[in-house]
């Protein structure tokens, strides 16, 4: 094992147990703490310190497989005069999943001073919390397990879960903490919106399995279902609602099969707490959207078990909160059985520290919204690396990160995160699961299996990596060493090379090809030009990073040939066939996405002639919400079409279309839940990193027309 940052301090686990699914985990010391003290600390999967009951940290920042990011807290900061306990809790979930890498839990730390090593990891204490119910069902197949939480016996370590200590021989680098530190703010509600009857009703709907869109692949990690004896999402969803008072103050009084409705008014992100009193021992169901109504609660549509549970011993009350993050605007507290005083719910965040941000301002109040909406999206999507969405996922996906990298830099003219971010992508090893030269879709993750023979990867997102990657070396960090970074590209150039046809074309690449979320999707077998023009910006990215003017020659080929070849006379089509005697036929099939993949990319002048009919299009026709029929070329959808849209809008300087489209279709977003969302439409994340792109549009814009003035 590699000690870089610990001088004594081996990683330990509960015996037995580094290896076992979701196991849960608490370390417990008694020690005084000098005011210069400070405490280093990793874990697998995620670790949460607390230091006299208070939380003082959530983590570690997630890194590539065989590497952990270390955390330097100050504790002494914290610390109370005499003793103080530290507790770490730490979550092994040993499972597969795509936020983050399966390996053998642990947890390495150890407290000191300039001058002593106060604590190491083998001086603490170790148990198996028997409050948190091991065999649960996951959370969702992106993430890992959810939280059932049984307090009856109290909230203390009990001597009865004591549990020997192992050390354990693993082999990990440690890396520093790149990504900035998160900011817990708090924020507590003090009235429900609704509290209401739970009516069972064998006639709803119901989703036996929430996650059940994208079932658990063989391996991925769960318990049989026999063993589970807590369905809070089923249960929930298989009772019908009936309000019988609106808002209602705090403390509010809960019997069995009652519950109260808790609005945010916008989207949180962060660990749910909630404080309650049990009249009688009690099981508590605490449901979360991000979508519904104040009187009405409705679950997201998104593929997540949305739900957490804790059961309460006559008499008690606490303080619960979960160990997790999640995100919400709607809680629902409901009481399955028991009765329960509910005297608070709150959020205590886990976001970017947003207090440096600097944040577009117009005098348009639609646009200012948007950028506040945009920020707390950012915020939300951006704690220790780039991801999709804080909720049902948190993975770091490429292509996604191509537009929040964009958003990071005009917030802080710097981008700490992406460092960490593209760092991970550069150390990732890849131990067969792809083809040489592939880097998986989204990291941290697990290889997802997939149809023909492959782990699932998307050949368009390792494209989308070269491209971030040019512009983060050239334009936002270039005192990076990009040599660091030149085998990641060059292995990939060299698979990309492999599917080249005798036109010098991308043919039949294989795995999950991905051009947007539409029909365009259909297109991309055997030749696909959206994705041929975006490989010649890839080839472009290559030139930009390490300067060979052949990779800039290859670009400008692929451009002239992909554009000979897809072009209709008005506009291009997105893809073309061979045919029984192998020669390849254009077919007549167009996407609006397309278009933009040719004028972002395609070397394509639209004020030339030729492509008069196309930018009439592109201003005229083509919109946020499109202004008139033109049903031969699909419309497209959020991603990536819109985001392409606006990248191409600031191309051609058609700003003032380029603002029109951000307030409609962005506009209604932050109104409804402060953030910006995955699609147009009400389903999936709204709350999704990529979108926070919004807010470079708007200053960009902003910043065209302030300099034409």
């Amino acid at each position: 094992m590699k000690q870089t940052f610990f001088k004594h301090a081996r990683p330990v686990f509960l015996a037995g147990c580094a290896d076992r699914l979701n196991t849960f985990a608490s370390f417990r010391a008694v020690t005084p703490i000098p005011r210069d003290a400070v405490l280093y600390i990793t874990a697998s999967t995620f670790y949460r310190l607390k230091l006299n009951g208070i939380l003082i940290a959530f983590g570690p920042a997630r890194t590539a497989k065989g590497y952990a990011r270390v955390d330097e807290i100050p504790l002494g900061t914290y610390a109370y005069e005499g003793t103080s306990e530290i507790v770490i809790e730490v979550a092994g979930y040993a499972c597969a999943s795509l936020s983050t890498v399966r390996q053998s839990s642990f947890l390495i730390t150890e407290l000191r001073t300039n001058n002593s090593i106060l604590l190491t990891s083998e001086d603490f204490t170790a148990y198996e919390p028997s409050q948190k119910l091991r065999e649960v069902r996951r959370y969702s197949y992106q993430r890992h397990f959810g939280e059932v939480w049984d307090m009856r016996n109290g909230n203390a370590l009990l001597d009865s879960d004591r549990r020997p200590l192992e050390v354990l021989d693993l082999d990990i680098t440690f890396l520093p903490r790149t990504a900035p530190y998160p900011y817990y703010g708090a924020r507590t509600l003090t009235a429900a919106s609704s509290v209401g009857t739970l009516t069972y009703d064998e006639t709803r709907p119901y989703r036996a399995n929430p996650y059940s869109v994208f079932p658990l692949p063989d391996g991925w990690g769960s318990f049989d279902q026999n063993s589970i004896r807590f369905n809070p999402y089923q249960w929930i969803s298989r009772h019908r609602q009936a309000p019988k008072s609106g808002t209602c103050s705090l403390p509010v009084t809960l019997r069995e099969n009652e519950y109260a409705i808790m609005d945010f008014e916008r989207i949180e992100c962060g660990f749910m707490q909630a404080t309650l009193c049990a009249y009688e021992e009690s099981e508590v169901i605490l449901a979360f959207s991000e979508d519904g109504a104040p009187e009405q609660f409705s679950f997201t549509n998104m593929n997540a078990e949305t739900a957490w549970v804790t059961l309460l011993a006559k008499g008690q009350k606490l303080c619960q909160t979960t160990f997790e993050p999640y995100t919400f605007r709607y809680v629902m507290v409901a009481v399955k059985r028991g009765a329960i005083t509910l005297d608070a719910l709150g959020v205590i965040g886990y976001t970017y520290d947003m207090r440096d941000a600097a944040i577009p301002a117009c005098d348009d109040p639609v646009l200012n919204a948007v950028c506040r909406g945009a920020a707390r999206t950012f915020a939300h999507n951006a704690v220790d690396l780039y991801m999709d969405c804080p909720s049902r996922e948190r993975a770091g996906w490429l292509c996604d990160s191509y537009f929040t990298a964009k958003t990071e830099y005009a917030l802080f003219g710097k981008v700490p995160l992406e460092d960490a971010y593209l760092e991970n992508f550069r150390l990732y090893r890849n131990e067969g699961a792809f083809p040489d030269g592939v880097l998986p879709m989204c990291y941290p993750s697990d290889p997802e299996p997939y149809k023909n023979g492959f782990n699932k990867f998307i050949p368009q997102w390792n494209m989308w990596y070269v491209i971030e990657l040019a512009d983060y070396l050239t334009k936002r960090n270039p005192e990076v060493d990009r040599e660091l970074y030149r085998e990641s590209v060059e292995r990939f150039m060299a698979f990309l090379k492999g599917y080249e046809n005798e036109d010098g074309l991308l043919e039949r690449l294989p795995s999950w090809n991905f051009v947007e979320w539409s029909s365009a999707n259909n297109w991309t077998w055997d030749v696909n030009y959206p994705t041929n023009f975006l490989y010649a910006k890839t080839l472009e990215s290559y030139y930009r990073i390490f300067g060979d003017e052949r990779d800039l020659k290859r670009s400008r080929e692929v451009q002239k040939t992909a554009e000979a070849q897809a072009f209709g006379g008005e506009y291009f089509m997105d893809h073309a066939i061979r045919d029984e005697n192998g020669k390849l036929i254009l077919q007549k099939d167009s996407s609006e996405a397309g278009q933009y993949y040719a004028i972002l990319f395609g070397d394509i002048d639209l004020s030339a002639p030729k492509y008069r009919e196309l930018y009439r299009l592109v201003t005229e026709v083509f919109a946020a919400k499109r202004r008139a029929p033109k049903p031969e070329i699909l419309e497209i959808n959020a991603f990536i079409g819109v985001y392409l849209r606006l990248e191409a809008l600031q191309k051609l300087g058609e700003y003032d279309l380029l603002l029109r489209d951000i307030k409609e279709f962005f506009g209604a977003m932050e109104v409804e839940t402060g953030t910006l969302w995955e699609y147009r439409q009400r389903n999936g994340s709204r709350d999704h990193g990529f979108a926070s792109y919004a807010l470079v549009a708007i200053q960009n814009a902003l910043k065209h027309k302030h300099d034409k003035q």
